[in-house]
């Protein structure tokens, strides 16, 4: 018997189902190995929303936790290429603790590598997409992109999760990244509301976080996914944040994030160590977007008729856009995503009482082309020509079962999950 893991990447905009399919999988592995899987979460940070809802009615959008997290006795890490937020992290485990999900904090993981996100890049994160105005990136307002571009620009000052375990040493880091973004800051809007969080006392407050926190979890290294995987009855879920589309080389800038999401960083944890690996891409039945970007098939028709109480309206993002199903994205998206043995589709039960589902199959431009992986000016002419393109759409499916074989088929993969509702109870193998 060899190490089970499964590789959970979502191949479109984000929001298409990653936590319910990784709570599904948790599951199965259980019933099939005795044991829950570890969950490695592999990108992104604190803006992911990854909504799960249990049998018995409880419900989370989870963050920095792993969305298995209310499988008992499930366990988390937090791998070198996530980005940690101290805040965020503990107000998540408080709040799955009065769903009756306990001891998230004693069962998880930090790699000391792995960057911190503070309060200060959170607040220059929003005065500077609010500054944006029309052209705005589609930013979730978390500090992402502020917390990669300083440890780019300014690596030595970069706060990681070892420097937690030393106050003197975090405090020093603050000091001078408080000044650096409050001179920014300032220079960018002398009246903006986030300067309040530019202050002394947020500095003392956010060192208070960092100990608690330290305190209640255990910082790793390498070695501990490594051990972790050469158990052969043991299983790993990556769990992906966001979507192929939005990441940092492959998505349409500036529409993009600053953390690679594709399948590549959980593959690169898992070479070496034979597991046996399923590479699964989730995409729902129709397309959606929360944020600024090009977006082919978007129809505000249907963006009201497909409401989501789990992606609601935000200041940031403004509200969740929902467009048709579109292969062009999705072959563009499996050219860049990495290893993708199989697909997951998603919300087929919101479909049900359509008869009138179209799928487009073509731009009038012709295909996305790759381009080069790390050319910005490329990807910003292929969003701007995103803007214009015009789908051609063509007859499709009238049942939602139908509808998600064909989707696979057309994109030359075996259908290994169909979900029908929130709910583990409402997912089909195939």
């Amino acid at each position: 018997m060899n190490h089970r893991a499964i590789v959970v990447t979502d191949l479109l905009f984000g929001d298409s189902g990653k936590g319910t399919t990784v709570d599904f999988y948790a599951r199965q592995l259980l019933a099939e190995r005795g044991a829950v899987p570890l969950i490695v979460r592999c990108s992104g940070g604190a803006q992911a929303a990854h909504a799960v809802v249990t049998e018995d009615g409880r419900s989370h959008v989870f963050s920095q936790l792993g969305a298995a997290s209310f499988v008992d006795g499930a366990s988390t890490h937090l791998s070198q290429s996530m980005l940690v937020n101290p805040v965020l992290l503990l107000g998540e485990a408080r709040r799955l603790a009065t769903k009756k999900v306990f001891g998230t904090l004693g069962r998880l993981t930090l790699h000391e590598g792995a960057l911190v996100t503070t309060p200060f890049h959170v607040a220059l994160n929003r005065i500077k997409e609010r500054k944006r105005g029309g052209g705005a990136h589609g930013s979730c307002g978390l500090g992402i992109g502020e917390t990669r571009h300083d440890a780019l620009t300014h690596p030595k000052r970069a706060i990681r999760v070892r420097h937690l375990r030393d106050p003197e040493e975090l405090g020093k880091r603050l000091r001078w990244l408080l000044t650096y973004k409050r001179a920014q800051a300032e220079a960018l809007d002398p009246d903006a509301p986030e300067l309040a969080d530019l202050a002394d006392e947020e500095l003392v407050a956010f060192v208070s976080v960092c100990a608690e926190l330290v305190g209640a979890v255990t910082l790793v290294g390498d070695d501990f996914l490594q051990n972790h995987l050469s158990n052969p009855a043991g299983a790993t879920i990556f769990e992906g944040a966001q979507g192929v589309l939005l990441d940092e080389w492959r998505g349409f800038h500036p529409y993009t994030t600053w953390s690679t999401v594709t399948a590549h960083p959980a593959l690169r944890l898992l070479r070496g160590s034979g597991a046996d690996t399923l590479s699964l891409g989730v995409i729902r039945g129709y397309a959606t977007r929360h944020g600024a970007g090009p977006f082919p098939t978007e129809d505000p028709q249907l963006t009201e008729r497909l409401p989501d109480e789990t992606n609601p309206e935000n200041a940031w993002q403004g509200k969740l856009r929902v467009g048709w199903p579109d292969l062009a994205l999705l072959r563009y998206s499996l050219r860049v995503a990495g290893r993708i043995d199989a697909l997951a589709v998603t919300c087929l039960d919101r479909m049900e009482s359509a008869s009138d589902w179209r799928v487009a199959e073509k731009y009038d431009s012709g295909e996305i082309p790759t381009g080069r992986k790390f050319d910005l000016e490329f990807r910003e002419s292929t969003a701007r020509s995103l803007f214009s393109a015009r789908p051609i759409y063509r007859a499709w499916a009238k049942s939602p079962d139908a509808h998600a074989r064909n989707l696979a088929a057309c994109l030359g993969l075996p259908l290994a999950l169909t979900s029908w509702g929130q709910t583990a109870q409402d997912k089909r193998t195939s």
